[in-house]
């Protein structure tokens, strides 16, 4: 290949590179610090036959360090919630990040638990249908000796939910060409039980139960606008 030929395709490469650049960078300014949410406050602590366990009866595994959560994340909500009917508990992680890309993303539970020693299995896709909606989950396992914790969750990027690394990859991206900053909130609801069906059945009370608790003003800070 001649020098100049390589030169023109080197200046191609790069003018491609700059365009996308461009494309990706977004224009859209950040919400108005005042106009911030406190998530503490949207989250009830008391709806259907559920209740917020005082802290120290119940421990929510966070399974990140403190300083990379803070790092991560501008608001953490960590409760245990009793069901009256069952005598069951949930542990339910909220973590909020203001704004979603490349470098700053809500990490994945699939990442975080075997970073602390859990082995995970039985990941699977699913639709919860609710009330409100279907809304997009997915399910996992987490073991660490004794301790067999299932878990249920969704990502909130902007306006959408997405579950797993694929598609909050693909939502960022999608975000970043419309021009969009867009924030993030991991909802993580899980359980100590060793009989999985149980516990995803009690995880989808749950849910169900708190989402058509939580007024519609502010529902879509948990679940978006776009569930259908």
């Amino acid at each position: 290949m001649g020098i100049a030929r390589r030169n023109f395709l080197l200046s191609g490469l790069m003018l491609g590179s700059a365009a996308t650049a461009m494309v990706l960078t977004p224009t859209v300014k950040k919400p108005d610090p005042s106009q911030r949410v406190d998530y503490e406050k949207i989250i009830p602590t008391e709806f259907g036959s559920w209740r917020v366990l005082p802290a120290n009866m119940g421990a929510v595994v966070n399974p990140q360090a403190q300083e990379a959560l803070s790092r991560l994340y501008s608001q953490i909500v960590s409760r245990v919630y009793l069901d009256a009917q069952t005598g069951k508990t949930v542990m339910l992680s909220v973590a909020y990040g203001e704004e979603q890309n490349k470098q700053s993303q809500v990490h994945l539970p699939e990442v975080c638990y075997p970073a602390q020693g859990f082995q995970m299995q039985g990941a699977r896709y699913e639709q919860l249908p609710t009330p409100i909606g279907n809304i997009p989950i997915k399910r996992l396992e987490a073991n660490l000796g004794n301790r067999h914790e299932p878990i249920t969750y969704w990502i909130r990027l902007g306006d959408n939910v997405v579950r797993g690394g694929l598609e909050q990859k693909l939502a960022t991206i999608r975000e970043g060409f419309a021009g969009r900053v867009a924030d993030g909130l991991l909802f993580r609801i899980s359980s100590i039980d060793t009989e999985v069906d149980r516990a995803y059945r009690l995880h989808d009370k749950f849910i169900e139960d708190m989402l058509t608790a939580t007024p519609p003003d502010t529902r879509h800070l948990l679940i978006g606008r776009n569930v259908g």
